[in-house]
């Protein structure tokens, strides 16, 4: 058995994840990132808008780690920008394998060592301290030992298998539907817009109650900016005939440009609604059925939107879309309440800004936008799981309650949350402190000078 040591071990090589190992190695710490896949950057790579950057006001409330990754895609041509879906969110949008090289390049730069294709199978704990971690790859088993371990694995997978307690869906178990987006090419953008600009009832234009535009005046809006970000909603005429057809099961469909020039789209519209999000059998099962619902919305939208007639299938995500599974118990529980009422905290180390956003079966969407479209602040204690003095967490395994989590478990927040982690365990590092014990304080002050938003 091989033995590897460092100050910082985060598991799981997402949105959170890459952000955490960069910023503790940015600090001055020793970082291994293990990942079960090939894919360091989670959705990141996906080409779905990153989610909870700026406010629905427009204030960019993520910083730090975030704009590293941002100018690295802006430098190789392949930052799409910040958009206002004249909907209710502004969105980031970049090319998603562009985004892929940034994550790889910077983590290189840092000095992080990485463990892709290897998968944690056990965890030693003492006395309410992790002692070691075991994973395993192709080749090898290994034995990581570290100072701090940060949980990173959307799933909370670490901080099960300490025996953390948890949440997980509703009161009836029920998670929101895991999907598979696809992208498309050959879309011209202005015959696309223009639809929108002479049929807005099918579009979601002005949900937010502080617009006071007429959805056409908003359609007009993004036809002048030539970027196709659009939201067709179930309850237009367009897309709630297709669903009464049969022809399609959703509650929205998605444009996300992927492309300067508007012609790549990712496109978010499939949903299988389920209560087992972490079972390999039900997701393979997932994967295998939701092949049909792309191949159906793929046909729809050539059939039926102007500006896509002669678009081309540009292939699926690197990964299939699981928006819920276990909520962590953490030294703090987020309520759907602090969000929607925008709370603020002296012991903030993130903000969130997307809107509760809690997706159902079928047509079934919850939405709320956070109030004066503003932001809220995530405590410390929300990413220190219970019981565990050398566990940190961040990411969508975070504790808060379904409504909470459901704005918080976006890419632009999980970002966040990482960079404040991974600094908590790069500062206690330099201490001789435990991560979770950094005086707070500090961390913000830390967080601030190193360009996050807190």
């Amino acid at each position: 058995m091989k033995e590897m040591r460092y100050d910082t071990c985060v598991v799981g090589g997402g949105a959170a994840g890459i952000s955490a190992a960069i910023s503790a190695a940015k600090n001055g710490a020793r970082v291994l990132l293990v990942e079960s896949t090939s894919v360091l950057g989670g959705d990141l790579l996906s080409g779905l808008p990153i989610d909870g950057c700026l406010t629905t006001a427009g204030e960019w409330i993520v910083g730090g780690v975030l704009t590293e990754l941002l100018e690295g895609c802006e430098k190789l041509d392949g930052y799409i920008g910040a958009i206002y879906d004249r909907r209710n969110i502004w969105v980031v949008m970049v090319s998603p394998a562009v985004m892929g090289y940034v994550v790889l390049q910077k983590l290189a730069e840092h000095g992080v060592d990485i463990l892709p294709y290897t998968q944690v199978t056990d965890v030693k704990v003492e006395g309410g301290h992790i002692a070691s971690l075991l994973a395993k790859n192709k080749t090898e088993q290994i034995l990581i030992t570290a100072d701090t371990y940060i949980d990173c694995t959307g799933d909370g997978d670490i901080s099960y298998m300490c025996g953390v307690p948890y949440e997980m869906g509703g009161a009836d178990g029920e998670l929101q539907p895991m999907t598979m987006v696809f992208h498309i090419r050959g879309v011209d953008p202005k015959r696309l817009l223009a639809f929108a600009l002479e049929h807005p009832e099918n579009c979601g234009l002005g949900e937010n109650p502080n617009i006071k535009k007429t959805p056409r005046e908003l359609a007009q809006e993004l036809y002048d900016l030539g970027i196709p970000k659009l939201f067709f909603s179930s309850k237009g005429p367009l897309l709630k005939g297709a669903i009464e057809r049969g022809e399609l099961n959703t509650s929205m469909l998605a444009f996300n440009p992927n492309a300067k020039d508007g012609s790549v789209l990712t496109v978010n519209t499939t949903r299988q609604s389920g209560k087992d999000c972490l079972s390999g059998e039900a997701l393979g099962e997932t994967m295998l059925s939701l092949t049909e619902q792309v191949k159906s919305a793929f046909l729809f939208i050539k059939n039926n939107i102007p500006g896509c007639e002669k678009a081309v299938f540009d292939g699926i995500a690197p990964r299939l879309g699981v928006r819920e599974t276990r909520r962590i118990k953490g030294e703090y529980y987020l309520t759907g309440e602090e969000v929607a009422e925008g709370t603020k905290r002296t012991d903030g180390v993130a903000k969130g800004g997307h809107e509760i956003d809690v997706h159902g079966a079928g047509t079934n969407h919850i939405r709320k936008t956070i109030k004066d479209a503003g932001a809220y602040d995530i405590p410390f204690g929300c990413l220190l799981p219970l019981g565990v003095d050398n566990l940190l967490m961040a990411g969508r395994c975070i504790s808060a309650d379904r409504v909470a989590h459901s704005s918080a478990r976006v890419m632009g927040t999980c970002i966040a949350m990482g960079e404040a982690v991974g600094l908590a365990a790069a500062i206690g590092k330099e201490m001789g402190i435990p991560a979770r014990k950094v005086d707070v304080q500090t961390l913000r002050e830390r967080l601030k000078k190193q360009g996050a938003k807190v």
